[in-house]
């Protein structure tokens, strides 16, 4: 237990530094940098103000109990001159805290999000965790993006200026408490000291582990909700509505369980803090009374020790009050920190996997492809050109690895050994496409395509496809994933590729929900539009639009040979 205990907090010491690595440059720029030195200088001031105010407290009421009008009335105006100051420099210090909070989230989601979708990074951690990091398993990206970036860059300066203001105000109200009473001051740090261990030790790590647990279960609980929402019509055909609800409903009632944990646990506490508050309101008066009593201290100096012993406990207790927020952070930093890491191990894994270089031909040599997690060997020394015109397609049992090695040569996956010499601009074209949310315009065009293009060529793009009656429609916005069929889906990818004009396309089982047909016309479209292809397919009549037919084997070994020479089983 011990063991495992040292190596969370090991962990979590791992992960802060890392964010800490990420984030730590960004406050060398003169915007950010600025903002974080003003807010450092509003906060000191602010605290300035806070202690002189408690001597403007002492001031003004002793002045009424020994009724000195005069006294009272110079008292009293500084003392409101003191508060006007506070009030303004809080609500000051609030608003640089919260545009350098938002400056910060900015820079660092940008980080973030330009390395996690840099080299299909995004992909590759969807699949399965990095072999360098077999233990960061990322899940729900989007709420480390989204979330824990927020918390962190906001809910950390939070803590830091609160942190700052208690030092400030610790030096400040020890030096006032300690010309008052030093019985009392000695009291209140071992006091505060203690409460704080207390909290750390007993109520910490168990909170902040609970935090980190509910964090990921309702993130798993949302992402359930959306793949109904985006899976809606193929669970209505299933039927799978009874069994959408058993899961959801389980996801959910590990959240209710674990948030149950979370209210014991933070009921634990709340007693703890209440009553280790509460008895802070009566030992200032408890301790001075007596030399108040016999005329040794005015009656203005029991609230100013008030004030004083109110201000110190806070300081030293700020574990305890700050609690909620601090185990709060620490989930977020772990959950960023792995992220963090598992972006650092795939960028590591590319110096271990299958050697890419730019060329203008399609090729590979002694290649072997594994599955992203490098436990699975599908392909073996494969050696093969695809010269331009050559078109190529791969033919072989289920589960052979036809469709892993399209996806490598795609620089989808990046297990394994060998080389692959592939052309810069090439499009991959799935069996499922993917229509973002836009117009149809935005569908034909994506992701390289001209956005000066004419709506005659896209028109024509349709009319080869066979979507003609589409072509009234180009800037209408429409879920098109939903309002077309996949055979139509189909299609209008090629159109894609059509306006595009890669010199290679890579097509995975592209046209398995069109006729026989149509695949003829679309295929004979690719090859009047000079475009190569490598294609996965089981149709005899895919034959005439391929030059070469690779056949793969369960065994690992395979053929690699002309049109001509090959004959469907």
């Amino acid at each position: 237990m011990e063991q495992r205990t040292q190596s969370i907090d090991r962990k979590r010491w791992s992960a802060l530094g890392q964010v800490l690595r990420l984030s730590g440059p960004m406050f060398w720029s003169w915007r950010l940098g600025g903002l974080l030195g003003l807010l450092v200088v509003i906060a000191m001031a602010g605290s300035g103000c806070l202690i002189w105010e408690s001597f403007q407290r002492e001031e003004f009421i002793s002045a009424l109990a020994a009724r000195d009008a005069g006294r009272f009335q110079r008292s009293l105006l500084t003392f409101i001159g003191i508060l006007v100051a506070s009030a303004w420099l809080q609500s000051f210090s609030a608003f640089v805290r919260d545009t350098l909070g938002l400056r910060w989230r900015q820079r660092l989601t940008r980080q973030f999000l330009g390395t996690y979708l840099d080299q299909k990074r995004f992909y590759r951690l969807a699949v399965g965790p990095p072999a360098a990091a077999p233990d960061a398993v990322v899940d729900n990206p989007d709420q480390r993006l989204s979330e824990d970036i927020k918390s962190v860059s906001q809910t950390t300066l939070l803590v830091f200026i609160i942190g700052l203001e208690s030092i400030v105000q610790l030096v400040g109200f020890v030096w006032v408490l300690w010309f008052i009473s030093k019985a009392l001051t000695g009291f209140l740090v071992v006091y505060a000291g203690l409460g704080s261990a207390i909290a750390t030790l007993f109520f910490g790590k168990r909170l902040t582990r609970i935090n980190a647990e509910q964090l990921k279960r309702e993130a798993n609980f949302r992402f359930g909700l959306i793949n109904v929402r985006e899976n809606a019509e193929s669970i209505a055909f299933y039927q799978g509505q009874a069994h959408e609800s058993r899961t959801l409903q389980g996801q959910f009632s590990g959240v209710v369980a674990n948030f149950n944990r979370f209210i014991r646990w933070q009921l634990g506490l709340d007693f703890f803090q209440n009553g280790y508050q509460y008895l802070t309101f009566i030992m200032p008066s408890l301790i001075l009374a007596p030399s108040i009593l016999a005329g040794q201290l005015e009656v203005g100096t029991i609230f100013q020790s008030q004030l004083a012993f109110d201000r110190i406990w806070l300081s030293l207790s700020l574990v305890v009050v700050q609690f909620e927020q601090l185990t709060a952070l620490a989930a977020s930093v772990d959950r960023l920190g792995v992220f963090a890491q598992s972006l650092q191990a795939v960028r590591t894994q590319d110096d271990l996997a299958i050697q890419t270089v730019i060329s203008p031909m399609l090729a590979v040599q002694n290649l072997t492809v594994y599955t992203p997690d490098s436990q699975r060997r599908l392909c073996q020394d494969l050696s093969f050109e695809v010269p331009a015109g050559a078109s190529l397609l791969v033919t072989g049992p289920s589960g052979v690895g036809k469709s892993a090695l399209l996806k490598t040569l795609a620089g989808l996956w990046t297990a394994g050994q060998g080389t692959l010499q592939a052309p810069q601009a090439s499009l991959f074209l799935p069996q499922q496409p993917y229509l973002p949310l836009g117009s149809l315009r935005r569908q034909l065009l994506y992701p390289h395509g001209n956005e000066a293009m004419t709506d005659e060529a896209l028109i024509e793009a349709l009319k080869q496809v066979q979507l003609l009656g589409l072509s009234q429609m180009l800037e209408t916005v429409a879920d098109w994933s939903q309002r077309l069929s996949l055979g139509e889906q189909q299609r209008l990818s090629f159109a894609r590729l059509l306006l595009q004009r890669p010199a290679y396309a890579i097509l995975d089982e592209a046209t398995s929900a069109v006729a026989v047909e149509q695949e003829q016309g679309l295929y004979q479209c690719l090859v009047e539009a000079g475009i190569t292809v490598i294609s996965v397919g089981h149709r005899p009549s895919l034959l005439p639009y391929h030059l070469q037919v690779l056949t793969l084997a369960l065994d690992h070994s395979w053929t690699l040979q002309s049109t001509q020479d090959y004959r469907f089983v």
